[in-house]
């Protein structure tokens, strides 16, 4: 997202340094009863209204366990912004010679990569003529994947400027299940410090926000796959993508059951369509996992009996 006065919009510099980009858990409450709830409201920033609250789980509206304290920017009735704001204060960042250094990649051994497309996407890119870019960028990024692994530093550099292509045009639903799968790779490749991994991660954030909160994000997202299945497979990568980034949406909306099914189908496909060594595929057994381990510690009965079953069905430990 753009910067605004320094930070990352629609925070100001301050409160963007002392806090971390989070998804903020859905805070409904369903018929179970089970649901968070945001409580007090303190350090209130004179620049960009933020304020910090404290999120607890609660049962019948009664406050069970802390969550953590966030950042919140109300933007309208029940919807608002949030970003994490850490029990310990934040480290100032230790920049090294090589600390924005890439891993070597293989794109030196392939000299049929070197063409055009990507120089000029770049032109278009600075010029702000994403449109212009997009149809370039997706070029290049065919062409790396073709012969380079997709966790390559080459291509997760192209991966990265599609889905910041996508977001820049407005095509949120296309965004956020690029960001949702190349951020874990950029993690993994370039550390979390990087400066592609920082962009990523401010980016799904961004992206997220745009389109409202969890739920309107199942919905956006389950209508594209209806689609994109029909007329893909279920094991086209920008199917797999999109399921992914589903699934973990129904997360975030506290659909732990919806959740795991989701992400079981996805890396199924994955493994078949892909292989089970493909670094997509690593990323949807992550994503599996992680949903799996909310479950263990805050679903339901139900879910928690789904999670243990994916465990053992996919080996996730």
């Amino acid at each position: 997202m753009s910067e605004v006065r320094g930070g990352v919009y629609p925070f100001c510099k301050a409160c963007t340094a002392s806090s971390v980009p989070w998804r903020t858990p859905d805070t409904t409450t369903g018929l179970s009863g089970r649901g968070t709830r945001f409580y007090g409201h303190r350090d209130v920033c004179l620049d960009c209204g933020s304020s910090v609250r404290t999120l607890f789980a609660t049962f019948l509206l009664v406050p069970v366990s802390r969550l953590g304290r966030y950042r919140i920017i109300k933007t309208g009735g029940r919807s608002y912004v949030g970003r994490l704001v850490p029990d310990q204060p934040m480290p100032a960042p230790v920049k090294s010679a090589t600390a924005e250094q890439p891993p070597p990649s293989e794109f030196k051994n392939h000299p049929e990569l070197v063409d055009a497309n990507y120089e000029q996407a770049e032109m278009h890119w600075a010029a702000r003529d994403s449109a212009g870019a997009l149809p370039l960028y997706e070029k290049s990024l065919a062409a790396c994947e073709k012969v380079l692994k997709a966790d390559d530093p080459a291509t997760l550099q192209v991966r990265l400027r599609v889905a910041q292509v996508r977001l820049a045009i407005g095509d949120y639903g296309a965004a956020i299940p690029w960001f949702e799968l190349v951020t874990p790779q950029l993690v993994r490749v370039f550390g979390p410090d990087h400066k592609l991994t920082r962009i990523a991660i401010e980016a799904i954030t961004g992206a997220q926000l745009m389109v409202g909160g969890p739920r309107e994000e199942v919905q956006l997202l389950s209508e594209l796959l209806t689609h994109d299945e029909m007329l893909l497979g279920r094991q086209h990568p920008k199917v797999l993508r999109t399921r992914a980034a589903l699934g973990r949406a129904h997360m975030f909306a506290d659909q732990l059951t919806r959740a795991i099914q989701v992400l079981e189908m996805t890396l199924a496909d994955s493994i078949e369509g892909l292989g089970a060594d493909h670094p997509d595929t690593g990323v949807y057994r992550g994503r599996l996992l992680e949903i799996c381990e909310q479950a263990t510690t805050r679903g339901r009965k139900k879910d928690r009996e789904l999670a243990n079953a994916a465990r053992r069905r996919w080996a996730l430990v």
